[in-house]
């Protein structure tokens, strides 16, 4: 399956426990994506090979979950690191002007007036609401996923075009 067709919707952070269970960062926008019997794409390193999903519970800011046939710390080890994906196809729509996380990541962040001012390369979430990690030429900046910042997004051409107000940009860090 190519890359390109995965929507990614978590990340193994490592094991817990000692019968195979990992704790996940989960970029699920929509939770039953991450339920008990659903069947899922590992990626990492090695390839790419579906497995089902056995446990999946709440845990601090992430999840823990188990998958059928890893069984052991030592198996669970080996998954650190790989993306829990499952098909783009598979994944429900959203409503207007939501996103799953796997399609923005990435985008190219500019002005409203073309300035490029870097690429989305982490989401970290929020009460309120998520902030965007921009990472431009000098640095990293957040920006808060909201409307009067966000004028708009383009999946196809891979572009994110926003309106920096006075001090939401460091001019040293793009």
């Amino acid at each position: 399956m190519a890359p390109e067709r995965l929507l990614v919707l978590g990340r193994v952070l490592g094991p817990r426990g000692l019968r195979g269970a990992v704790k996940v960062k989960s970029f699920a926008a929509v939770p039953a994506l991450l339920a008990p019997g659903s069947a899922v794409i590992l990626r990492g390193p090695g390839g790419a090979w579906e497995v089902s999903l056995t446990g999946v519970q709440a845990f601090r800011e992430g999840l823990v979950v188990t998958f059928q046939g890893i069984n052991s710390r030592e198996a669970a080890e080996r998954l650190r690191g790989h993306e829990i994906c499952v098909p783009r196809a598979a994944a429900p729509p959203l409503p207007e002007a939501t996103y799953y996380h796997g399609d923005i990541l990435g985008l190219h962040v500019h002005t409203e007036t073309g300035e490029r001012l870097g690429e989305l390369v982490d989401i970290w979430p929020s009460a309120a609401h998520d902030l965007y990690v921009v990472r431009g030429d000098k640095g990293e900046w957040l920006l808060p996923a909201v409307r009067a910042f966000i004028l708009g997004v383009d999946l196809a051409r891979r572009v994110m075009v926003v309106r920096p107000i006075e001090g939401l940009v460091d001019p040293e860090t793009v």
